[in-house]
């Protein structure tokens, strides 16, 4: 039988991850692999942006299609249809994502935020599991710990337009730049930049020593 440790890892846990949170499960502490668990479902549902041609986009389509809530295709190819860069198109609904992520992780922190404070008799309620002895635990604040787990190891901020760029280069080029920026050899890479990207040198400049702080 997979254990948890094992399972995690196929997640995309590295050994160290997975084995301190078994580890913590076996002691009935479940409270940080509760906490991973909704994190990591939640930031699942948020569109990955490191493709170069997003993806997100075609399966909208095809739910939208087959007549699944929520999606507004017409809405959604009318943009497409005006010229707006599918790449921007990513970065807003992106960002609009995460905000949702990170409000719905705040409620389940604390469900009666809206009541506000002045209310005298407003419940302390929060949400909490189970131990095996029946002791209600609370998994540890969410949304304090979201930005940690962000995929795109950005803490939820927005990419850059220069990220966005490099992550559409072929690997091989990528890989090249970031030796280069490695090195600090800005003219040589701002170059690299300028054949693959375009733009004034002196602009391309800036975008790597900007595109440096970033990697």
């Amino acid at each position: 039988m997979t254990s948890i440790s094992e399972r995690l890892q196929e997640l995309g846990y590295s050994d160290s991850q997975a084995h301190a949170l078994a580890q913590a499960a076996q002691r009935e502490d479940h409270g940080p692999l509760l906490r991973h668990l909704l994190l990591r479902g939640l930031w699942s549902d948020v569109v990955d942006e490191s493709q170069p041609q997003p993806q997100w986009l075609e399966r909208w389509r095809d739910l939208g299609e087959s007549g699944f809530p929520f999606i507004n295709s017409p809405a959604l190819q009318r943009l497409l249809d005006a010229g707006v860069d599918v790449h921007d198109l990513t970065d807003v609904v992106r960002s609009a994502q995460v905000l949702t992520i990170y409000n719905v992780a705040q409620l389940i922190d604390d469900p009666c935020r809206d009541l506000g404070y002045d209310v005298e008799d407003a419940p302390d309620l929060q949400l909490a599991y189970l131990a095996d002895a029946g002791a209600p635990q609370r998994p540890g604040s969410l949304h304090d710990a979201l930005e940690e787990l962000d995929p795109a190891g950005r803490h939820g901020q927005p990419r850059s337009l220069e990220l966005r760029r490099f992550g559409a280069l072929p690997p091989a080029l990528q890989e090249e730049i970031r030796g280069l920026l490695a090195q600090k050899a800005w003219s040589q890479t701002a170059v690299l930049w300028q054949r693959a990207v375009g733009g004034e040198l002196a602009h391309c400049l800036a975008a790597m020593q900007s595109l440096a702080r970033q990697l």
